[in-house]
């Protein structure tokens, strides 16, 4: 056998080179900034947007709920009995938009409406 030289190993090589990091001007830090800004800023007006809408229809339903109280009011239940109703009885004509279903109940001569609103939302006025 003859006495010849292994090769020595290599250190390995990384497969990936790494990046240098890349210096950011101030420049791109401000437009950065001011992107981040605009998008927090879209987020809280699109919140605002969907409470808006939401108090809107409240509002709207609220206002449905006490004409029909006080036209069930006006015809001076009995307090000796207790029935309940569709509002579209106490109050004839269409209901609000965004409303399902509305029941007026009196209960020894207590007025109390549950509205049913779209998105398993529920207004109560009364008793």
């Amino acid at each position: 056998m003859s006495k010849r030289s292994r090769p020595k190993k290599q250190p390995a090589v990384p497969a990936v080179k790494i990046a240098e990091p890349r210096d950011i001007t101030p420049a791109e830090r401000g437009k950065a900034t001011r992107t981040f800004f605009w998008i927090l800023l879209a987020f809280a007006v699109g919140i605002g947007v969907i409470v808006a809408t939401l108090a809107v229809q409240g509002k709207a339903a609220r206002d449905y709920g006490q004409q029909v109280m006080r036209a069930v009011q006006a015809a001076k239940p009995s307090e000796n009995v207790s029935y309940s109703e569709q509002c579209t009885e106490a109050l004839p004509g269409p209901l609000p938009r965004g409303i399902l279903s509305c029941d007026v109940t009196v209960d020894r001569g207590k007025v109390g409406v549950v509205l049913q609103a779209e998105g398993d939302r529920q207004y109560r006025l009364g008793q």
